[in-house]
């Protein structure tokens, strides 16, 4: 599934660079896939609506960290598509769990911020090669 391959290009219009579950040595947003999803309803083709949560964490020494994290927030509340490249999902929605919050500092002096969301995806089964 490349959902999360389609919310980094989404998230990336704030700026700052965005890497998957993975943090820059320097200023950059990382964002990876939480426990806690569910499946809401499975269908007897084996699709699936599914609530999953993702979470943006913001490293920054910048003074406009709350700016950038409210930009990020209202981008993932406007966003009204994120087709899949691959097929292995349809879009349904992106909802804010947990607004921007200041987390703490590091002894090099960063900042760290989160965003928790909740993204509402229609899975689609894939075939097997067998099938």
């Amino acid at each position: 599934m490349d959902f999360i391959h389609r919310l980094q290009e989404v998230a990336s219009k704030a700026d700052v660079p965005v890497i998957i579950h993975a943090i820059d040595q320097e200023e950059s947003i990382r964002l990876s896939s939480q426990a806690g999803g569910r499946t809401e309803k499975t269908y007897m083709s084996g699709n699936k609506i599914k609530d999953l949560p993702f979470e943006f964490v913001y490293k920054t020494k910048s003074a406009r960290a709350d700016q950038v994290m409210a930009q990020l927030a209202e981008i993932i509340e406007d966003t009204q598509d994120i087709p899949s490249e691959d097929g292995s999902y349809q879009f349904m929605g992106l909802t804010i769990a947990n607004e921007p919050f200041f987390i703490g500092r590091d002894n090099q002096q960063f900042l760290y911020y989160r965003l928790v969301i909740q993204a509402k995806l229609y899975i689609i089964k894939r075939k097997q090669e067998s099938e």
